[in-house]
């Protein structure tokens, strides 16, 4: 079994910076990346994915409300 090689100091700190903004939001702006994620990975096997603003949108007025 060929072993994997460890990722440096450098490249978690990067990650932890990049993935920072998402593991402070509050629990609201979580779900709304949540969902957004989900709808775009529902709709990735579509040819032309169509009103994906629009479900955005939707998404973020009822997380909102």
């Amino acid at each position: 079994m060929e072993k994997l090689p460890k990722t440096s100091s450098l490249e978690n700190s990067d990650l932890s910076s990049i993935q920072e903004p998402i593991t402070t939001a509050s629990f609201q702006v979580k779900e709304i990346i949540e969902r957004v994620l989900k709808l775009e990975k529902d709709k990735l096997y579509l040819k032309t994915p169509r009103n994906i603003n629009e479900d955005v949108l939707n998404i973020i007025k009822e997380v909102v409300q």
